[in-house]
């Protein structure tokens, strides 16, 4: 967790509608979000407001945004949109239900096999 001071959650980022937020990192928040055009859950993740006018943290964010959707992998969530809403940049990506990597470890760290069978997924992105 982050000691990033906690903003008051949004209750819409563009038009994506927010239902909770599901966690936050050294540089962004990552809300559960609906996309009320086409009723999907989506993920967003928004640059906090406090970074959101420094321009090595907007450059970073935008090289992610960069990155991310040009990787197209099963195990990579998809990029749906980007933008900006009230000067704070955002990504829209697909929600993928189960929780975190550090989640899903749940406290213990994972056996070699598991490491193993992760990397194998990912390593053909």
């Amino acid at each position: 967790m982050s000691n990033q001071p906690v903003e008051p959650q949004p209750e819409a980022i563009g038009r994506y509608q927010i239902i909770r937020e599901l966690g936050r990192g050294g540089m962004a928040v990552v809300y559960l979000g609906l996309d009320p055009r086409i009723k999907r859950e989506v993920a967003i993740k928004a640059l906090p407001r406090q970074f959101s006018f420094s321009p090595d943290f907007r450059r970073r964010f935008q090289q992610e945004v960069e990155t991310i959707a040009r990787l197209e992998h099963p195990a990579i969530v998809t990029v749906y949109d980007f933008g900006e809403d009230d000067d704070v940049p955002y990504i829209v990506m697909r929600y993928m239900p189960g929780g975190t990597l550090r989640q899903r470890m749940q406290g213990q760290p994972f056996t070699v096999q598991q490491v193993s069978d992760l990397l194998a997924r990912l390593a053909p992105a």
